[in-house]
């Protein structure tokens, strides 16, 4: 099964695949074959969805760069699994193989880490920034 992250348009990311997703603390949410994870910020039950992002009037298109390039990592801490950690008052890190499709289910990016926005500021959206450190940004 193939790891995927896919943000939609003006929503959430929807992570398929074999997923874990764990607290800033290390401890595991969730083990999940499909997520909604927020990324405009403002949901009130972090890092999941609540549709808050229609009452903020979040709008991103889903565009993905495939320029990204994340810190290089060690190729044996890569598994099958997706493994989500969620950075205290920051961006979710990925780890694992993963693909990240547009939102017409095109592959625009592959790689084994990832760092995704979910502070809804980023102006390499999926993708962090550093924005959330200048944005306010709390993810409690």
């Amino acid at each position: 099964m193939t790891n995927t992250v896919q943000p939609q348009i003006d929503g959430p990311l929807k992570v398929s695949g074999d997923a874990e997703i764990f607290s800033a603390d290390g401890s595991l949410l969730e083990q999940a074959g499909e997520l909604l994870l927020c990324r405009c910020g403002r949901s009130a039950s972090k890092p999941y969805c609540d549709g808050s992002h229609k009452d903020a009037g979040f709008r991103d298109r889903g565009a993905v760069s495939a320029e990204y390039q994340p810190k290089s990592i060690a190729p044996d801490s890569v598994g099958p699994v997706l493994k989500l950690s969620l950075r205290p008052n920051g961006p979710i890190r990925c780890l694992g193989d993963m693909r990240i499709d547009d939102p017409s289910g095109t592959v625009a990016w592959t790689g084994k880490q990832a760092f995704l926005c979910r502070c809804g500021e980023s102006k390499n959206k999926p993708f962090c920034d550093g924005t959330h450190r200048d944005s306010g940004f709390a993810s409690d």
